[in-house]
């Protein structure tokens, strides 16, 4: 499966690649960089929300026989941040927890050169996807 088929310009933006990614689980990788820092010189928390959210949402709806049929709306996100991080790779490890047919539960860790800096819990919304998005060449 191509992992780079679902294009998201802010994900891109940041850097980030989606590395592993199979039904209830996938793995975020992003390599900090100056731009991903605040004014202490450490990882920004926006990055890891961002990250952390990603992995969640991205729990919900792998696409399954070639065909991507739905896509996730975040409804509710709690993060603990637990350490600092201030350079090397990063890796947000994203997994199902359950829900129905339309809401589903997940959580995520995210790791800093494999020590544990944050996790996150949510609930998020799957959307049908419409048209030429349900078209979309998943290798």
């Amino acid at each position: 499966m191509d992992l780079n088929v679902l294009h998201n310009p802010f994900i891109d933006m940041l850097g980030a690649q989606l590395v592993e990614w199979y039904p209830e689980h996938c793995t975020w990788e992003l390599e900090i960089a100056a731009r991903h820092t605040n004014t202490q010189d450490s990882l920004h928390g926006g990055v890891i929300a961002t990250l952390l959210d990603v992995a969640c949402g991205y729990t919900g709806f792998c696409p399954e026989n070639g065909k991507l049929e739905h896509r996730a709306a975040t409804l509710s996100l709690s993060i603990q941040y637990l350490a600092k991080a201030r350079e090397g790779v990063l890796l947000a490890k994203g997994r199902l927890l359950g829900g129905g047919r339309r809401v589903f539960f997940a959580e995520a860790q995210l790791f800093a050169n494999d020590q544990l800096i944050a996790t996150a819990s949510g609930s998020f919304r799957r959307h049908q996807v419409s048209g030429s998005e349900a078209q979309l060449p998943i290798a």
